[in-house]
C-alpha cells in the first residue's frame, strides 16, 4: 500500500500527540496558546519584561483568564506601570473566578499600594482661582493627591490658556511629594521656563556640608601642613644628632678623668635631656602636621563626592619623662 493511503489516519494522531511531545503547559495557561504562555514566562524568567508583555498581548483577550491577566498585573509592575497594574487587580478582585487566587491577589495589590508614590497638589493662598492644573497632560483639582507611577512627571498650570507654572517631579517607589502652585507670581502673558525638581529624599539632612572642591585644591589646601610637618621632622633629626654629640662628649669627658664616680648627669646630662626632649616633640609635631594634612586631603575628597561627609583632627603630643605619645580629638 501507498504511504498517501495512511495519511488520512496518521495526521489526527500527530496532531493529538503535538502537545504531549512538547511537555507540559504552564499552570493557567488558556487552551490553545500553552506554547505562547510558555514563551511568556520563559522571557520573564530572563528579565525580558517588555518582550514578556508583548507576547502576553499576543493572546486575545476573550482566551485570557484569571492566571493570565494575574501575570499580566505581574509584568506592569515590573516594568514600573502601577497605575495600569493596579488597576488589573482591581478587577480580578471583583471576579468571582479568582477564587483560587484571591488570596495572591490580595497580598500583590496591598504590597503594590504601599509601594505607590503619592503626588500632593495645592494652590497657594494668593493664586488665582481660575487656574487649569494638569499632571502629565491629565487635570487635576487642587487641593488633590494623586497616586502615580515611579519616574518623573509633568506639572503644569495655565491662566487664559497660557502657562504660568511648569514643573517636573521626580518619584521613587514609596514617595510622597506636596508641591504648591502660586498662580498669581506670573501674570498669563509672561513664558513661564521648564524647572526640574531633584528627587525627594526620604532622609532629611540637618547640615549642608562643604562645598565640593578640585582635587588640586584639597592638596593646596593640605600643603602647608605638608611642608611644616617636614620642618619638624627635620628639627627632629637634628635634635638627636645634637643628642647624641652631647652623649659622646660626656662620655669621653668621664672618660678623661679617670673618675669611677664621673656623674654622667652632673657632666652634662641635662644637655643631652634637652636635646632628647625637642627631638621627640618635633618628631611630634612632625607627625601630628603630616596627620593634619592627611586629613585635609581626605576630607576635601569625600567632600567632592559626598558633602554630608566631612571631620576634623587635632593631634596633639605628650611628652613627659620616659614617656611620649598623641592626644586625638575630631569630629567625621
Amino acid at each position: 500500500m501507498h504511504l498517501r493511503t495512511f495519511l488520512p489516519a496518521l495526521l489526527p494522531v500527530a496532531l493529538a500527540t503535538a502537545p504531549t511531545l512538547a511537555g507540559p503547559a504552564p499552570k493557567g495557561a488558556p487552551a490553545g496558546y500553552e506554547a505562547k504562555f510558555k514563551a511568556v514566562v520563559e522571557a520573564e524568567k530572563n528579565e525580558e519584561y517588555e518582550k514578556s508583555l508583548a507576547l502576553l498581548d499576543e493572546i486575545p483577550v476573550e482566551r485570557h483568564n484569571v492566571y493570565t491577566r494575574l501575570k499580566r498585573a505581574t509584568l506592569l509592575v515590573r516594568l514600573g506601570r502601577f497605575i495600569e497594574a493596579e488597576a488589573v487587580l482591581s478587577e480580578l478582585m471583583k471576579d468571582p473566578k479568582a477564587d483560587a487566587i484571591r488570596a495572591t491577589v490580595q497580598g500583590d495589590l496591598d504590597d503594590l499600594r504601599a509601594r505607590m508614590p503619592k503626588l500632593t497638589i495645592r494652590l497657594a493662598a494668593t493664586s488665582k482661582d481660575d487656574a487649569w492644573v494638569t499632571v502629565d497632560d491629565k487635570p487635576v483639582g487642587p487641593p488633590v493627591t494623586i497616586p502615580v507611577n515611579p519616574g518623573t512627571h509633568v506639572v503644569i498650570a495655565k491662566r487664559a490658556g497660557k502657562e504660568v507654572f511648569k514643573q517636573k517631579v521626580t518619584l521613587q517607589d514609596s514617595q510622597t511629594l506636596e508641591l504648591e502652585i502660586d498662580t498669581s507670581l506670573a501674570p498669563p502673558e509672561t513664558p513661564v521656563a521648564s524647572v526640574s525638581v531633584p528627587t525627594a529624599s526620604p532622609v532629611k539632612r540637618t547640615d549642608a556640608g562643604p562645598a565640593p572642591t578640585e582635587p588640586s585644591a584639597n592638596w593646596g589646601r593640605a600643603l602647608p601642613a605638608f611642608a611644616v610637618g617636614a620642618l619638624f621632622v627635620g628639627g627632629s633629626a637634628a635634635s638627636f644628632v645634637l643628642m647624641k654629640g652631647a652623649q659622646r662628649s660626656t662620655e669621653e669627658s668621664c672618660a678623661a678623668q679617670h673618675s669611677v664616680g664621673c656623674d654622667l648627669d652632673g657632666a652634662g646630662g641635662g644637655r643631652i635631656a634637652t636635646f632628647e626632649t625637642l627631638g621627640w616633640v618635633s618628631a611630634g609635631l612632625a607627625v601630628a602636621s603630616i596627620s593634619v594634612g592627611v586629613v585635609l586631603v581626605a576630607t576635601t575628597s569625600g567632600a567632592a563626592n559626598k558633602t554630608e561627609k566631612h571631620g576634623s583632627l587635632i593631634a596633639t603630643p605628650l611628652v613627659a619623662k620616659g614617656t611620649f605619645g598623641f592626644g586625638f580629638e575630631g569630629r567625621f
